[in-house]
Order: C-alpha cells, then sequence, then structure tokens
C-alpha cells in the first residue's frame, strides 16, 4: 500500500474581494485543479485553504491566482 502525503497552504488575500466574484474565482479555479479545501470571507479579506497531494497543481493554483484574479 502506498501512503500519499497531503500538502496544505493557507493563503490569505487581503484587499477588496467582495462583490468582484472572487471567492466563486477561487472555487472555480481550484476545481480545475482539483484542489479540495475552503475559501471564506475574513475582516480583512479572504482566507484561501487548499490540499493535493503534490506541490505542481497548487503553485500552478497560485501562479493563475494571482495572474487572473478578478
Amino acid at each position: 500500500m502506498m501512503n500519499a502525503t497531503m500538502q496544505s497552504s493557507k493563503i490569505t488575500v487581503c484587499g477588496t474581494v467582495q462583490g468582484v466574484g472572487f471567492r466563486p474565482f477561487v472555487f472555480r479555479l481550484a476545481k480545475q485543479f482539483d484542489l479540495a479545501g475552503y475559501v471564506k470571507n475574513t475582516g480583512t479579506g479572504v482566507e484561501i485553504v487548499i490540499e493535493d497531494h503534490g506541490s505542481l497543481p497548487i503553485t500552478e493554483f497560485l501562479k493563475r491566482l494571482q495572474s487572473e484574479k478578478p
């Protein structure tokens, strides 16, 4: 039996994120990479926690989060 290591990353995004479709954008992007986790509003922005079995999808998720954000 092979053991897979789950990786988790917590990202905090500060600034204007309400009313611009940011959480739905994060959800759709995570779904494209088959990532699990959650996204929620905080007092200063949004908290994103993502989980995956390998680092490449998380790395690509972070790149696209930065370059394609609403």
